[in-house]
């Protein structure tokens, strides 16, 4: 049962470090996914005002702006936009290309260069939400995290990838599952009533050995008992109290050998004395 205990508190304590761990590691992948989300939004801002600047130069071109997710949650349609922005951004150009006016102006020149940053910080983001990824799955399949990690409610995280034109990446957080405490809660709770239940079995263990040595003394001290000195015969019987104080009084000597009426076992009185 001590080794039942044991085991049941190495088990939540590696649980416990686990899930620290992974929690841990999965706070910097989501914070490196909303940051991708925002400056992707920022580029899809400065493109729909390009569009306004063309527009201006040429009235018969319909571009239509691109949309911005409002829910913040909702990843997979702001990726989409993300995906048109490449051809979008191609046919400006290529507009612009016809009207040397609008691709000399300021307010064309500024836009197409807070865009080309805005990539670039995309870029940066989505190298730093991949790491971030990696770090994290890289500890969700060592061992012993390995085994407890579905169990506990992490699953594993995706990277984030474009290619040239910008496709790919989906939702950025498609899949990824976090505990919300819920399970370890419960866990928590079973390993504390399993080890409630446990330490009562040990108290009730306890106690019935300990009364079983009470009742053992007990039988000792009203059980009949022959003794005998050495060289002498047996005497007796008398209870072990009776025996003790006629050895205290100095009318036995206290070498004496005893025996329980019934055995033929003899044993020293001292050593008998000693089992109480």
């Amino acid at each position: 049962m001590t080794l039942l205990l044991i085991l049941i508190v190495v088990l939540v304590l590696v649980v416990i470090s686990g899930y620290n761990n992974l929690q841990k590691l999965s706070q910097p992948v989501k914070q490196m996914a909303s940051n991708v989300q925002v400056i992707i939004s920022k580029k899809i801002n400065m493109l729909n005002q390009l569009v306004e600047v063309v527009k201006n130069y040429q009235e018969a071109e319909q571009f239509t702006q691109l949309k911005i997710a409002q829910d913040n949650n909702d990843t997979a349609a702001l990726i989409a936009s993300y995906q048109q922005s490449g051809s979008l951004l191609t046919s400006i150009q290529g507009v612009a290309d016809r009207f040397p006016n609008l691709k000399s102006s300021d307010q064309y020149q500024t836009l197409m260069h807070k865009i080309a940053d805005c990539e670039t910080d995309v870029q940066t983001a989505r190298l730093a939400f991949n790491e971030a990824v990696k770090r994290y799955n890289e500890k969700r399949s060592s061992i012993p995290t390995v085994f407890i990690a579905q169990f506990m409610g992490f699953s594993e995280a995706r990277y984030l990838e474009f290619d040239i034109a910008g496709n790919g990446g989906g939702n950025i957080l498609q899949g990824f599952k976090t505990d919300d405490g819920e399970r370890l809660n419960k866990l928590l709770k079973s390993a504390g009533d399993k080890i409630g239940s446990a330490g009562k079995q040990l108290a009730n263990q306890a106690e019935s050995a300990g009364k079983m040595l009470s009742d053992k003394i007990k039988d000792m001290q009203t059980t009949q008992f022959y003794y005998m000195v050495p060289g002498g015969v047996p005497k007796g019987p008398l209870p072990l109290k009776e025996i003790e104080k006629q050895i205290s009084e100095g009318s036995i000597s206290p070498d004496i050998k005893v025996a329980e009426k019934g055995s033929e076992e003899w044993k020293e009185f001292a050593a008998l004395k000693e089992m109480e």
